[in-house]
């Protein structure tokens, strides 16, 4: 009888193994399909979720791609549609605005950084797109024990037989980051007869302080065409009608921060209870401004070093105000600041404010002395600058 308990056992372990062989057999010949692809056509639907938010977004895109050997962005040539229309050749970025008929040439050459920022804002189907991170795991990956392969069964997606594969990529996070990732899923729908992912999934659960906040994003091709495009004019000026005008991209000039010595501008907001504050209510006090919003993550970062100064100062002469640019009452920023134990002010509806005080990026802090004067401005958070804005509060007290 023991016996047979043993073999059993031993079987059930074999079983297992296999079937996570199996599967990570599966994710190779999906990455290795997906390193065949060198151009083609799709369409997607893109549904997301970001970690602040509460609800869940849909768009779609089309793009023509064509992947380029040695791209220093790991970018394909394309041309990519989602209500406007981008073009990409490899050398320059071309951004269309059909409400005027004019188009952007960005030249790599000159403004390589630009065109490293704003391809972030294309929701490309990286298996197909990017050769470097294709989002699908590759041997290298499989083989770190820290990846848990799972095969969740045979799905049928818009009439195609598919297999369902969960990879945990949750590694046990030992930074001294303020936030912390506890939870990364993914999810894929690989096609059974040729191996091609249809559709992938990305979960994350990030952690800081009291708050887990939860992001989400489904990439679902509608359809595709892949390595039959001949045509090279497709992402090219050469395919805009002829009437559209060409123009040399000129960087806009972000407002200079608002120096030391000048007189602070005053304002007048309301806060979170809808009680009217302005900037007079607090003369002959040192108030320090800080210009945010929640779903900006340097701005989360540097909350608590704020509510530490509020806290520390508050009874000696330091008012701590939060001013929120863009979120509504209605958008959680009550349940936001509570779970991260903020009790200084904060005050909603500073787009306006954020103008008057040349906000070009978040966090902006300024600090005020008693007469009204701007005495400290800083843009951005790096951890432990928190320091010399202190010294600075110690000297003006």
């Amino acid at each position: 009888m023991r016996l047979k308990l043993f073999f059993c056992i031993l079987f059930l372990f074999n079983c297992n193994n296999l079937s996570a062989q199996n599967t990570k057999d599966i994710l190779q010949q999906t990455y290795n399909k997906c390193q065949t692809i060198q151009n083609g056509y799709y369409e997607m639907t893109r549904y997301f979720k970001f970690m602040d938010a509460k609800d869940t977004t849909k768009s779609t895109s089309k793009c023509y791609f064509k992947r380029l050997k040695d791209d220093d962005f790991d970018l394909a040539a394309f041309r990519y549609e989602d209500g406007g229309i981008s073009l990409y050749t490899g050398d320059d970025l071309i951004i269309v605005q059909p409400w005027d008929s004019t188009a952007t040439i960005v030249s790599k050459a000159l403004w390589a950084k630009k065109i490293q920022s704003q391809s972030r804002s294309y929701k490309f189907y990286s298996p197909f797109t990017n050769q470097k991170y294709p989002t699908v795991p590759h041997d290298t990956d499989l083989m770190d024990k820290r990846y848990i392969c799972k095969l969740i069964g045979e799905e049928n997606l818009d009439n195609e037989s598919c297999f369902h594969i969960q990879v945990d990529d949750t590694h046990k996070d030992e930074t001294s980051e303020k936030m912390k990732t506890i939870l990364l899923e993914y999810h894929y729908w690989v096609k059974k007869s040729d191996f091609i992912p249809i559709q992938y999934s990305i979960a994350y659960n990030n952690v800081m302080d009291n708050d887990t906040m939860h992001q989400y994003e489904r990439n679902t091709l509608n359809k595709y065409e892949i390595n039959n495009l001949n045509d090279d004019n497709i992402w090219t000026v050469k395919s805009l009608p002829a009437f559209y005008t060409l123009k040399d991209y000129t960087p806009s000039k972000n407002p200079v921060t608002l120096t030391r010595g000048a007189i602070a501008p005053e304002w007048e907001l309301l806060s979170l209870k809808d009680e009217k504050t302005n900037l007079n209510d607090f003369k002959g006090q040192l108030v320090l401004i800080d210009f945010f919003t929640k779903s900006c993550y340097p701005c989360i970062l540097a909350l608590p070093g704020l509510q530490a100064l509020h806290k520390k100062y508050e009874k000696k002469g330091l008012k701590v105000i939060g001013i929120d640019i863009y979120d509504k009452k209605e958008d959680g920023i009550a349940a936001f600041l509570t779970k991260r134990g903020v009790t200084y002010k904060v005050l909603l509806g500073g787009k306006v404010v954020s103008e008057d005080y040349h906000v070009a990026g978040i966090p902006t802090m300024y600090l005020i002395d008693k007469n009204g004067s701007i005495i400290f401005s800083r843009v951005g958070y790096v951890q432990g600058q928190d320091k010399e804005l202190e010294k600075v509060i110690q000297q003006n007290l």
